[in-house]
C-alpha cells in the first residue's frame, strides 16, 4: 500500500475519474462535500488544502481531503464549514487508520461527522449524531405524503402563516436560484448578527471564507456550485438560504431571516418552497446535516448516524494526544452538569481557531 499527502490545487484528470467513479451510484457519497470540486474550491482560496491518496497494492484508490492545521495535524477540508467528512473509497484490506497515518507521516486527523461504517476510520474521543435528510427521490408530493402525517401541525402552521403573509404583504414569492449579490449580502448580515448574539466567532470576517462564498455564488459548475434561494413577502426580502449544490443534492448550509417577521416563520416557509422547487427540477435530496434542531426533525424523513472525533498515529505525539483525550473524558464524567460540558466546549473552540488560523 502507498499513501501520500498531496498539496495539489487541481486534481489530475485520472485521479478525478477514479474519484468520480467511487461516487457514482453510491448514496453514502452523494453529498457535495464529497465532490472533488469541493476540495478544489477550498484549495483555490487557502494554502492549507491537502489530499490524502491511498493506493492499495490491489484494488481502487481512496481519497481523504484534508486541511493542514500544523505540523502533522490535519482536519476536514474546509474546517468547520464542512458538515460531513470521510474517506472517499474503501479502507484497504488488513489496514488500520493508524497505518495510513504512518505511511503518510500524519500524526492526527480530526474528523467531522464521518459516516459510521463508511469512513469513521476508528475515530476516538468523539460523539455520535443523526445526519438529517429530506428525501425528494419520489417527488415533492410523495415526500409530503410521507412526512405530513408525522409533522401535521408543522405543515399546517406553515400554510397558515404563508396565507397570513399573503394577506399582509400582498404576495409570497420564492426566487429559487437567486443571482442577486445584494440578497446574499443581506443574508450574510443576518448571519453575522446571529453570531454576535450567540457569542460565536464572526465567520464571514475570515477572508478565505468570504472569498469562497462569493466564488461559489458566481459558479455555474454543475458538479458543485453555491445556490442562493430568497423568499419575499411582497417586495421585502424576509428569508434566504445559501447552500452547496451538486447535480442532485442540495446541502442546507447558511439559512437566515428577517427578525421583524419571525412570527410568520419565514425560514420554514422558505425551506418548504425550496423543497418543492428542487423536486420539480429533479433534485433527489436536501441534506439538512447534523444537529438537534426542531426544523430538522420536522422536515427530515430519514437520517443516518455520523461521528466526530480524532484519528491518532502510534507515534509519541499520537500517544500524548490519546492521554490528553482520556483525561478530558475523565474530567467530563466526574464534573456535574453543566460543568461536564466545558472540556468538550473548550476542545471544540480550540479546534475551530486552529481550522481557520491556517488559511
Amino acid at each position: 500500500m502507498r499513501c501520500e499527502i498531496s498539496d495539489t490545487k487541481h486534481i489530475d484528470p485520472s485521479l478525478r475519474k477514479a474519484w468520480q467513479s467511487l461516487r457514482v451510484g453510491n448514496p453514502e457519497l452523494a453529498s457535495p462535500y464529497f465532490a472533488p470540486e469541493f476540495y478544489e474550491a477550498i484549495a483555490s482560496v487557502t494554502h492549507s488544502a491537502r489530499l490524502m491518496i491511498v493506493e492499495p497494492s490491489a484494488g481502487t484508490k481512496a481519497f481523504l481531503p484534508l486541511q493542514r492545521r500544523g505540523a502533522g495535524v490535519f482536519g476536514p477540508i474546509g474546517g468547520p464549514l464542512n458538515d460531513i467528512h470521510g474517506l472517499v473509497g474503501a479502507m484497504p484490506p488488513d489496514c488500520e487508520a493508524a497505518d495510513l497515518l504512518e505511511a503518510s507521516r500524519v500524526q492526527l486527523i480530526s474528523l467531522q461527522h464521518a459516516r459510521i461504517g463508511q469512513a469513521a476510520l476508528g475515530a476516538r474521543f468523539g460523539s455520535t449524531h443523526d445526519f438529517h435528510v429530506l428525501s425528494l427521490a419520489g417527488g415533492y408530493e410523495e415526500y409530503e405524503k410521507r412526512r405530513a402525517p408525522l409533522a401535521k401541525s408543522a405543515f399546517r402552521a406553515m400554510r397558515t402563516r404563508a396565507e397570513k403573509a399573503r394577506k399582509q404583504f400582498g404576495s409570497v414569492r420564492l426566487v429559487y436560484d437567486d443571482a442577486d449579490s445584494a440578497a446574499l449580502e443581506t443574508l450574510i448580515a443576518w448571519k453575522q448578527d446571529q453570531y454576535r448574539e450567540t457569542k460565536q466567532p464572526l465567520l464571514f470576517n475570515i477572508r478565505w471564507v468570504r472569498e469562497l462564498i462569493d466564488r461559489l455564488h458566481t459558479s455555474h459548475d454543475l458538479e458543485l456550485r453555491g445556490q442562493l434561494s430568497s423568499l419575499y413577502f411582497g417586495d421585502k426580502l424576509v428569508a434566504a438560504h445559501f447552500g452547496l449544490r451538486s447535480r442532485n443534492v442540495i446541502h442546507y448550509w447558511f439559512p437566515g431571516y428577517e427578525a421583524s417577521v419571525s412570527e410568520l416563520s419565514p425560514g420554514n416557509i422558505l425551506l418548504r418552497q425550496m423543497a418543492e422547487a428542487a423536486a420539480a427540477e429533479g433534485c433527489e435530496a436536501i441534506h439538512l446535516g447534523a444537529g438537534d434542531y426542531r426544523y430538522k426533525h420536522e422536515f427530515a424523513d430519514t437520517s443516518f448516524p455520523v461521528t466526530d472525533g480524532v484519528v491518532l498515529a502510534r507515534s509519541l505525539m499520537g500517544r500524548t494526544a490519546a492521554a490528553a483525550g482520556r483525561a478530558f473524558e475523565l474530567a467530563a464524567r466526574k464534573l456535574p452538569k453543566p460543568l461536564s460540558e466545558l472540556p468538550g466546549k473548550a476542545l471544540r473552540r480550540i479546534d475551530w481557531h486552529l481550522a481557520y488560523r491556517v488559511a
